[in-house]
């Protein structure tokens, strides 16, 4: 190698990549070994003072306890209050409609009992007047049956 080792090859160098012609090289050359030791020694002191710095930064801080925000603690309130009124009105809403369908099972029970009354009769109710005064047949007509029981 010809010539004194470049800015790349010396990060190389500090990275780890070394090969044997820049060894050769750093080991031959009296410039780039002293430009080589001058730039170790300038990161080795980087490297004391970063730690010395991080040391007495951790060292000087006060200890923070981390607490959520009291907007947080307002929003899980919330939350909760919103879920309990959900809750409270689907419980309602469904008794409520509970209520409407037992409401509409009786008028449609009634209603049913009714059909069925004036199906069942042999005669409409208004016209059993008329089936007292009217006799079919040779028969005996109910007030004549009922005046013999009695």
């Amino acid at each position: 190698m010809n010539e004194h080792l470049s800015p790349e090859d010396i990060s190389r160098w500090f990275a780890g990549e070394r090969n044997s012609e820049l060894e050769r090289h750093a080991g031959e050359c009296e410039e780039c070994s002293a430009r080589l030791d001058r730039m170790e020694s300038a990161l080795a002191e980087f490297r004391g003072s970063a730690h010395d710095w991080s040391a007495a930064q951790s060292a000087s801080a006060p200890q923070m306890e981390w607490r959520p925000p009291a907007r947080h603690s307002a929003n899980r309130y919330i939350l909760a209050l919103a879920s309990l009124l959900v809750l409270v009105s689907a419980s309602a809403y469904w008794h409520s409609r509970q209520q409407t369908r037992a409401a509409e099972m009786a008028r449609a029970d009634a209603l049913f009992q009714q059909v069925d009354t004036e199906i069942s009769r042999a005669v409409p109710q208004t016209m059993e007047p008329l089936i007292n005064l009217v006799t079919w047949g040779s028969g005996p007509t109910d007030e004549s049956q009922n005046k013999e029981m009695r």
